[in-house]
């Protein structure tokens, strides 16, 4: 049997409870009892509140570099491809709350060793709060006492009598917590999520009026295994969800000294998909929880299959056998947060080098779609009346002029979820789409007669690419549209006239003859000051001479630096279409990387 001794009223508990205050005695006369209980002469009242739950605090332990174990404060984030989806594989603490929203959760912890954010605890859930009664250097046990979170508790105890306190949970509001036995070792349960608590000091029982606070602590790990598809913009309908490796340990913890035993044996808890809760209610964010007190690392093993995600259309993708399949390692730490993330998120077509989102970015809040408003559309619609998804040049939101101040504007790509995996392209990637020669000279301009890069082949709305890789097979067969690099002739506004915040964009008979989408490039004039912005416009040229032919080159559009003296950048508006962002293998290591974008 492994024994950890642990002063865990010392080490969890000790910050809380300087700050908060911890005890409180209300002294006792008819008068000035609690629910009007009578209280037995030499008694007072001792009342208890709940202030919440240190909702795993982070540390600054690392790992060796490359090292796929996690401790609380370290993580690990990779892209995996697999077949018709990818997948974000993360290691980390930010572990999400099924009661917490998404953005909420998001500020709770972070992976640099900031303070973590005491948690409210469910109204209802149950508690025991065990007293011992000092006499001495020697405490002996006094009571114990059921309580429900959200409700003042009055205890009676003895007036001028010196007690220390310990409380203990399973957060639940269906699990009770039995009674102490006949000594001091209180055997835990395996695999639920206690908590403790423990005075920092002795309190004698006088006459003033202040509350026992309880802060809790979790007393096991708490391991999270979280399954997503914010990536792919859709709530999961059905998915087939297999862990395995993971261990439950319970123990015993001594209530005086808070010494930890584990117990001989470990479980191995059910986790599949009927184990899976829906994070704030959103069908595209499943979490299942078990919780450990043993710190020996875990090799878990994390299987996705049989995926249906229900698409903006209301028709549904089948995923069919695609199967995404990990292991990542966890070295459990008692009282902190682990996450194995598996986010899975759309694969990319490939086109001349360059890997392309299969649809144009759009913005649209509300509902279901936060906190990932940033999107692409799933089956690549032709939808030119669609204002969401028409951009200033370097705008972030669709129908709003980019600030002028390069440091305030965002790459609306970069906003996709996970963070920064996507951006928007930059003027050499538009060499992969468009003809080497061919320039326009303006926003629209005077297409000259290249044809677009090789292939190509076109539409009555839409210019072609056949995908050099990544078109998947089975899962985007119902949907073509997604399955090759098109670009819809949605149109084009080239110019502002009028600044009213929100501008109502006109693509005029631009509509069904072009396709346009920015670069993140200016255009410098003799490398002194930046006139204009890159972008891509396609059309169907329709020659004297000859079948028509599909061209595509790149636009070089004047720009008004700043619009009016008002800090804007006048520009048109296009579409957006992103491309994966080479540098994100970087960017998703630094600390701090959090793959929830910050809107």
């Amino acid at each position: 049997m492994k024994t950890t001794h642990n002063n865990l009223a010392s080490k969890f508990a000790l910050a809380a409870f300087l700050a908060l205050g911890t005890l409180a005695v209300t002294s006792c006369n008819k008068d000035n009892n609690q629910a009007g209980q009578e209280v037995p002469e030499g008694n007072s009242q001792l009342i208890v509140r709940i202030v919440g739950i240190n909702d795993g605090e982070d540390i600054n332990s690392k790992g060796p570099k490359g090292s796929t174990s996690n401790h609380s404060g370290a993580q690990s984030v990779e892209l995996v491809q697999s077949n018709g989806f990818d997948a974000i594989v993360a290691v980390d603490n930010k572990v999400p709350s099924i009661e917490t929203s998404p953005i909420a959760q998001a500020g709770l912890k972070a992976s640099n060793g900031s303070k973590a954010v005491s948690a409210p605890m469910a109204a209802g859930t149950k508690y025991r709060l065990f007293l011992y009664k000092k006499t001495g250097a020697t405490y002996t046990y006094d009571q114990s006492v059921e309580f429900s979170s959200g409700t003042e508790a009055p205890v009676a105890v003895t007036k001028g009598a010196t007690y220390k306190w310990i409380a203990i949970s399973y957060n639940s509001v269906a699990d009770l917590v039995q009674d102490r036995g006949s000594d001091d070792t209180f055997t835990l349960p395996e695999n639920k999520d206690v908590l403790y608590a423990a005075s920092v000091t002795d309190f004698t029982v006088g006459e003033t009026v202040a509350p026992i606070s309880i802060n809790f602590n979790r007393l096991y790990a708490r391991i999270a295994i979280e399954v997503n598809t914010l990536g792919m913009f859709a709530p999961i309908n059905s998915a087939s969800i297999t862990v395995t490796g993971q261990s439950a340990n319970a123990a015993a913890v001594n209530l005086t000294t808070g010494a930890l035993t584990l117990a001989p044996s470990a479980g191995t808890p059910t986790l599949t998909e009927a184990n899976f809760t829906n994070i704030d209610g959103n069908a595209s964010r499943k979490v299942a929880y078990f919780y450990t007190a043993d710190p020996t690392a875990q090799n878990l093993s994390v299987s996705v299959t049989n995926l249906k995600i229900q698409l903006d259309n209301n028709t549904e993708r089948n995923f069919g056998t695609a199967t995404l399949s990990q292991v990542k390692t966890i070295t459990p730490e008692r009282g902190k947060n682990h996450r194995f993330l598996v986010g899975l998120t759309e694969s990319a077509i490939s086109f001349d080098g360059v890997s392309w989102a299969r649809s144009n970015l759009y913005y649209r809040t509300g509902g279901t779609l936060a906190p990932t408003p940033y999107r692409f559309y799933h089956t690549n619609p032709y939808n030119p009346d669609k204002q969401e998804s028409f951009f200033a040049f370097k705008g972030h939101l669709p129908g709003v002029l980019a600030n002028a101040v390069e440091a305030n504007q965002k790459d609306p790509c970069a906003l996709v979820y996970p963070t920064g995996l996507w951006k928007t392209p930059t003027y050499n990637e538009l060499f992969s789409v468009t003809s080497q020669q061919g320039l326009v000279s303006g926003l629209v301009g005077s297409l000259i007669g290249n044809p677009a890069t090789g292939g190509t082949t076109f539409g009555a709305n839409y210019i072609d690419y056949t995908p050099t890789a990544g078109p998947g097979t089975s899962p985007y067969a119902t949907t073509p549209n997604a399955n090759r690099l098109r670009f819809y002739y949605n149109g084009l506004q080239s110019g502002v006239s009028l600044l009213s915040g929100i501008i109502n964009v006109n693509l005029g008979n631009t509509v069904g003859t072009t396709a346009a989408f920015w670069s993140r490039d200016r255009v410098a004039d003799a490398s002194i000051i930046q006139v204009g912005a890159w972008s891509y416009v396609g059309t169907t040229q329709d020659p004297l001479i000859g079948a028509p032919r599909s061209v595509a080159s790149r636009g070089a559009g004047v720009l008004n630096i700043d619009l009016l003296n008002l800090g804007l950048v006048g520009s048109g508006f296009m579409n957006v279409r992103c491309v994966r962002d080479a540098n994100w293998a970087a960017t998703s290591t630094a600390p701090g990387y959090n793959p929830m974008p910050t809107l």
